[in-house]
């Protein structure tokens, strides 16, 4: 990765994380890293900006006195791996996050996402195994939506992810674009059956709490939204139907706080305008997508970038 790409950018941003390994209670996933690494990460990355607190940000932002140098940290999905390794890590530098907290599972929903996710690390020594099994299964049960990526290109997909690989992107677009939510549920609960994933134990292991999101923002974090069943491709549902994910998200963790929530990143990084008109009517004050490039639709509040954190394992790696 050049180095220049994760200098001080043009605009302040977040980074964004998601997973997190302790080698005991959280295996070892593409893309997760240790507390060593964050906290190395952090030191990193601190050499060219200035990364500082959620709350500081947020007044920041509504002071329009944020400079190119201002980061701050963010963590998707409200997972038990990153309060159970990276918090401490953050406690101990006195540094605060937003978490951004889709709920569902706060309702005992064992949504999906997350369990196939620890699936492919828990019964596969390489994501590479994983989608050649997952292809297999497709290709023996649906040789149309096989047929249907026989020409994808993916250098031309999911361009602004430049750390995915093209089996990634491949995988997303069978997921996504062509088998669709139901077929893809289907494809992998076999998966799971097959491989005699335990799901009622390993979904215990996964997600956070009420108790953790109450201790979070009793130790000044900011809790935001990231929708109720993290949908991948929000942008492809009406307004009602976006409406009704972060409103119910929103009522959910509010009457866990007993306070407003006025934070928001977008899952997948799948917005548009009638996200954004969502967004304006709940009260939210700030927004995260989830990359850098220099896109915007509307406001930079709802629509502050966010390096993931695999662009900075690189460049890390890159300059040892």
């Amino acid at each position: 990765m050049n180095m220049d790409s994760i200098k001080v950018q043009s605009k302040a941003h977040g980074i964004m994380y998601h997973h997190f390994h302790d080698n005991q209670k959280h295996i070892v996933g593409q893309g997760s890293i240790s507390a060593e690494t964050f906290n190395d990460m952090l030191d990193f990355y601190g050499k060219d900006h200035n990364i500082i607190g959620a709350g500081e940000f947020l007044q920041k932002s509504e002071a329009g006195t944020l400079s190119p140098a201002d980061v701050c940290l963010t963590f998707d999905d409200g997972l038990l791996c990153q309060y159970d390794v990276a918090y401490p890590v953050m406690k101990d530098r006195g540094l605060t996050a937003f978490w951004f907290i889709y709920t569902s599972p706060l309702n005992g929903v064992i949504e999906k996402i997350e369990l196939y996710r620890h699936f492919r690390f828990s019964k596969f020594s390489d994501i590479e195994d994983f989608y050649s099994a997952f292809f297999n299964i497709v290709a023996a049960n649906d040789p149309e939506a096989m047929a249907a990526i026989h020409s994808f290109d993916p250098d031309q997909y999911l361009k602004e992810f430049p750390f995915y690989t093209p089996n990634d992107k491949r995988f997303r677009y069978m997921r996504d674009r062509v088998l669709g939510v139901s077929k893809y549920n289907m494809t992998m609960d076999k998966m799971l059956e097959t491989y005699q994933y335990d799901i009622e134990k390993n979904s215990q292991i996964l997600w956070l709490n009420a108790d953790h999101i109450k201790n979070l923002r009793k130790q000044g974090h900011i809790i935001g939204l990231h929708s109720y069943s993290h949908p991948t491709v929000m942008s492809d549902k009406s307004y009602l139907e976006q409406s009704r994910e972060y409103t119910t998200n929103k009522r959910q963790l509010e009457n866990v706080l007993n306070e407003k929530i006025t934070a928001v990143s977008y899952p997948c990084n799948s917005y548009n305008s009638d996200t954004l008109k969502c967004m304006r009517e709940l009260g939210i004050r700030i927004g995260f997508r989830a990359n850098m490039v220099d896109v915007q639709l509307e406001d930079i509040r709802y629509e502050y970038p966010r390096q993931d954190h695999a662009n900075i394992m690189k460049a890390m790696e890159a300059a040892k």
